[in-house]
């Protein structure tokens, strides 16, 4: 006698296996976004606790002396802000290793201190992991407020360029009070976020808006980044954006905001990289974290009226910034 043919069915078809694969695959390619989403998510807080645990050092390190760290020194001794704030984010060893007083030259403290990674530092956005490609340091993605990077006259129009000692913002040469913030501390930006660049070196004008994003042109020497020579591409194409986290210059952990967060346009500054147009950038969709003089952080979209951000970036400037 035969089988019954339910007894004799010991699997699939291949139709039916078809389907099935059909049926996984489409629900993997709607997991997956989602997945991405939460990572992010993820990510994107935990990179707001990072700027909250740099504005409890800021506040502390006020409490202890007195005013916020310097942007920098003078140069060559341009020991950073973050490098100043290592005592206050339980780094006290690492601190230990930076002489505030000295230079970055190799085989210095400085420079050895400089190849330690520093995770607070970090935005867990970021696709380079705390060093750039081919860079004996480590970097990081917070950088300080050195204010608006230039003079405006009513209309707008550029009138000076200012170095980093006659910044504007709260991390200039001289050490700021918070007295001297009298837009007001939550008027005031004092740290955002800048992309690590990929070592990947760039011979041409950069079109796509990864390599815009993470590399910075320099124009020569101590020239003026004045916009014709920022647009029209003149210098060398930095792609070792944030390589150090010690190191006080614009492309390594200052910025100024002239440009909107996120520009279409590259950041531009001078070989010296005491002179700069740049933007605050992100990894995060649509804007950048922004850490307030008072110690908040908010989120400042892309979209951020142009006025109202360059509003932030000073700290007695008596602009009224508005609502962001």
């Amino acid at each position: 006698m035969n089988e019954p043919l339910a007894r004799r069915r010991a699997g699939f078809t291949l139709i039916e296996l078809l389907v099935v694969i059909a049926i996984i695959a489409i629900l993997i390619g709607l997991l997956l976004p989602a997945v991405q989403k939460v990572r992010e998510s993820a990510a994107r807080l935990k990179c707001q606790n990072n700027l909250k645990q740099l504005g409890l050092a800021l506040h502390n390190h006020e409490g202890v002396l007195g005013a916020f760290p310097q942007g920098r020194n003078g140069y060559p001794k341009v020991v950073s802000a973050p490098a100043r704030l290592l005592a206050y984010v339980e780094q006290d060893s690492l601190q230990r290793l930076v002489d505030p007083d000295g230079t970055l030259a190799v085989g210095t403290p400085n420079d050895a201190a400089a190849k330690n990674r520093v995770g607070l530092l970090l935005c867990p956005s970021d696709p380079v992991v705390g060093q750039v490609p081919g860079s004996d340091y480590f970097g990081g993605n917070y950088v300080a407020n050195n204010g608006l990077g230039v003079t405006l006259d009513a209309a707008g129009a550029i009138t000076g360029y200012l170095t980093i000692a006659l910044g504007n913002g709260p991390f200039a040469q001289t050490p700021v009070r918070i007295a001297d913030i009298t837009d007001g501390t939550s008027n005031t930006a004092a740290f955002s976020e800048s992309p690590l660049g990929n070592g990947v070196a760039v011979t041409a004008t950069p079109t796509d808006a990864v390599t815009v994003r993470n590399v910075v042109l320099q124009v020569p020497g101590g020239a003026d980044p004045t916009p014709a020579a920022c647009d029209g591409g003149a210098g060398a194409w930095f792609s070792r954006r944030g390589e150090q986290w010690i190191n006080g210059h614009y492309a390594r952990t200052l910025y100024n905001h002239y440009y909107a967060p996120n520009a279409a346009k590259w950041d531009c500054g001078n070989a010296s990289g005491n002179k700069g147009l740049t933007a605050a950038r992100s990894n995060h969709t649509g804007g950048v974290q922004l850490l307030l003089c008072d110690g908040s952080v908010r989120f400042a979209r892309d979209a951020i009226d142009l006025a109202t951000w360059r509003g932030l970036s000073t700290r007695a400037g008596g602009e009224v910034p508005g609502e962001y």
